[in-house]
């Protein structure tokens, strides 16, 4: 029993001749200036709840905070005097049972918004809780990978608090200092990188306020938190490599295959769920040229991609695949790890220094675009972004090649103008 508990630590002070704190309530109730509205504030253990008005519009000089008297009001001021020995009765209560002594909590429950049974799940129940209504989105805005994601941010920071707070600890135990206390825990004690640790804490902001949402607590201690990720260099292949990639061939059917497929990606920009389930249903002519018009697995954005000569040729060599007969897709995509793992011993046959993966093809879709003189924002269209900032930070790699061309260009006209 936390009343036991406490009692206990007492005992042992005061055989230390140590000096005891009681906690203590204070209910301030004053005339707000901006306003002219009479209100109140709790304060309790050094915590104050927000103001909340009571209704009533006084100049200051009609009420009198020390006596709560107002001025030609005998049945407010009746009122004002029962809510604030309601208030203390409370707080009284609770402090004798052990119980929580949050202010806004205390406040609530003297105004008849809750009773004092009323539960407040701790920091753990309300992430499940939060992963429990976010599956229920599973397939419709939410996909199975981000899910899986949530569930470990979720089990991360449990163990966080669990080892800090105790497994039961309360939401308002939390203070800013959590998002210090959560980086040093993920880059230290987990050895995440800068990058993940950051989302781990984005993962609780959330949390706070889903929170706050439900008045489980009365502020996300986050909210003023601005946090920055570290700009990792975008890796791509370059033409050479693409050209290394497409002339090496195998005697395996399968590497032949994933090797087909990963240029495709590179071609069009596909992500590996996108172009898993990919079928003729999402094939549109426009002005007589073949496009892909399909909405992102992970997004939901809308990708639209008019399709190259190269990623054309991949399509009607598998016309036929028995897979993809069988399927009804148009391309027999193997599954992402084994993908990957086929997609290392390509890369080694090949000669290739980077380390293929299916993500990598399309982040090479960038470079490939730009190659072919497309605009950012115009790539950012076929890859299904929003906006080309996403793409120009996460997957655009600035390449010399590009400002030399560029540069040709210009030196060319200038001197056809002289001419």
């Amino acid at each position: 029993m936390p009343f036991k508990q406490d009692y206990t630590k007492a005992e042992r002070r005061a055989k230390r001749d140590e000096s005891i704190k009681f906690a203590a309530c204070t209910v301030t109730i004053f005339v707000r200036k901006e306003s002219s509205m009479l209100g109140f504030r709790v304060r309790c253990c050094g915590k104050n709840s927000p103001f909340k008005s009571l209704g009533i519009k006084l100049k200051p000089s009609q009420f009198n905070s020390k006596t709560l008297h107002i001025a030609g009001d005998p049945y407010n001021t009746a009122r004002v005097v029962d809510l604030k020995a309601s208030i203390l009765k409370v707080f009284k209560e609770r402090e004798l049972t052990g119980r929580s002594l949050d202010p806004t909590l205390i406040r609530d429950i003297a105004l008849g918004l809750r009773g004092h049974d009323d539960y407040t799940p701790t920091i753990i129940e309300a992430i499940t809780r939060w992963t429990e209504q976010k599956a229920k989105l599973l397939g419709n805005g939410l996909s199975l990978s981000s899910l899986k994601q949530y569930q470990r941010y979720g089990r991360i920071i449990s163990e966080f608090v669990t080892i800090n707070y105790g497994k039961d600890a309360s939401l308002d135990t939390l203070k800013p200092a959590v998002q210090h206390d959560l980086l040093v825990y993920m880059k230290g004690d987990r050895k995440s990188g800068h990058n993940y640790a950051i989302k781990t804490i984005q993962f609780l902001k959330a949390i706070l306020d889903y929170a706050v949402a439900y008045e489980w607590c009365d502020r996300n201690v986050l909210q003023s938190v601005r946090l920055n990720k570290q700009r990792k260099e975008v890796r791509t292949l370059t033409m050479v490599d693409l050209e290394k990639v497409k002339q090496t061939h195998f005697v395996e059917t399968t590497l032949n295959e994933v090797r087909d497929i990963f240029l495709f990606c590179c071609y069009t920009g596909l992500a590996y769920t996108d172009v898993a389930s990919l079928t003729k249903d999402y094939l549109i002519t426009v002005d007589d040229i073949q496009c892909i018009l399909k909405d992102r697995k992970k997004s939901g954005q809308q990708s639209f991609v008019p399709l190259f000569p190269e990623a054309l040729a991949i399509l009607d060599k598998y016309r036929y695949h028995p897979i993809c007969r069988l399927k009804g897709v148009l391309l027999p995509v193997l599954s992402n790890q084994k993908m990957n793992k086929w997609l290392k011993v390509i890369g080694n046959v090949a000669g290739i220094k980077e380390t293929l993966h299916t993500h990598l093809a399309r982040k090479t879709f960038t470079m490939f675009a730009d190659e072919r003189g497309f605009k950012l924002d115009q790539t950012a269209i076929m890859m299904g972004h929003s906006h080309a900032y996403m793409t120009e930070q996460h997957y655009y790699k600035g390449r010399r090649e590009t400002v030399i061309k560029e540069f040709k260009r210009i030196q060319n006209d200038q001197n056809q103008q002289a001419s």
